[in-house]
C-alpha cells in the first residue's frame, strides 16, 4: 500500500512539474511565450499504422497537434481525440493544413495494428497514430515536458494502466511547440486558438 502511494505521489508531482513549467511559458490564451524548439521531433523515429518508421517533422502539414495518450485509456485519451478531430472539422478548409497526432506511451500493447483499428473510431480521416521503443518515447516526452508512469491494476485489463500529462501541443514547421492546452479543452476553442498560428 505505502509503495502505490508513493508511486501515486511522484507522478502527481511528476505531472505537476510538466503542468506548472508548461503554466509559466503560457498566456492566457495558450499561446507559449517562448516557442519551445523540439529537436528530437526530427531526430527520432517512431512507427505508424502501418508499421512503417517515421520521422514526426516529416508529417504533413503546417501545424501538428499533439497529444500523448494510450488505447486502452478510458476518458481523457478518448475526450482529447474527439477534441482534436472535432478541431480539424471546424477549422474547414483551414484544417488542411493541421494534423493531428496521438503519440502512444503504452508501447507494451499498442501496437501499430492496434492503432490503426482504435483511430478508425473517431471522426474524420486525418487522425495519425504513431508508437515506438519505449526509450525513443521517452526521450520525446521529456523534450515536450510530458511524463507517463505505468501504473499496476489487477482490476483492469491488461493488469496495468498508465498515468501521463493530459497536454495538447501544438507544433509549427519548424519543430517549434507555439502553443499547449489542457486536456478537456472543447474542440471549439482549440480550433479558434489554432486559426490564429494558420
Amino acid at each position: 500500500m505505502k509503495e502505490k502511494i508513493l508511486v501515486v505521489s511522484i507522478l502527481i508531482l511528476g505531472v505537476g512539474i510538466g503542468f506548472f513549467g508548461w503554466k509559466k511559458f503560457q498566456s492566457r490564451s495558450g499561446e507559449v511565450r517562448d516557442p519551445v524548439v523540439v529537436n528530437e521531433w526530427s531526430s527520432i523515429s517512431l512507427k505508424n499504422t502501418e508499421g512503417k518508421e517515421v520521422i514526426p517533422s516529416e508529417i504533413p502539414g503546417k501545424l501538428k497537434l499533439v497529444y500523448f495518450g494510450f488505447s486502452h485509456c478510458p476518458d481523457m485519451c478518448p475526450r482529447a481525440l474527439l477534441d482534436m478531430s472535432s478541431a480539424v472539422r471546424i477549422l474547414g478548409e483551414k484544417g488542411n493544413s493541421l494534423t493531428p497526432v496521438f503519440i502512444s506511451v503504452d508501447p507494451e500493447r499498442d501496437s501499430p495494428e492496434l492503432l490503426a483499428n482504435y483511430v478508425k473510431q473517431f471522426p474524420g480521416k486525418r487522425l495519425l497514430a504513431l508508437t515506438g521503443e519505449k526509450s525513443k518515447l521517452d526521450r520525446l516526452q521529456a523534450a515536450f515536458g510530458a511524463v507517463s508512469k505505468k501504473v499496476n491494476n489487477p482490476q483492469i485489463e491488461g493488469g496495468y494502466t498508465v498515468d501521463h500529462t493530459v497536454f495538447l501541443y501544438v507544433m509549427d514547421d519548424q519543430n517549434r511547440i507555439v502553443a499547449a492546452y489542457p486536456g478537456g479543452t472543447d474542440g471549439k476553442i482549440l480550433a479558434d486558438e489554432i486559426r490564429r498560428f494558420l
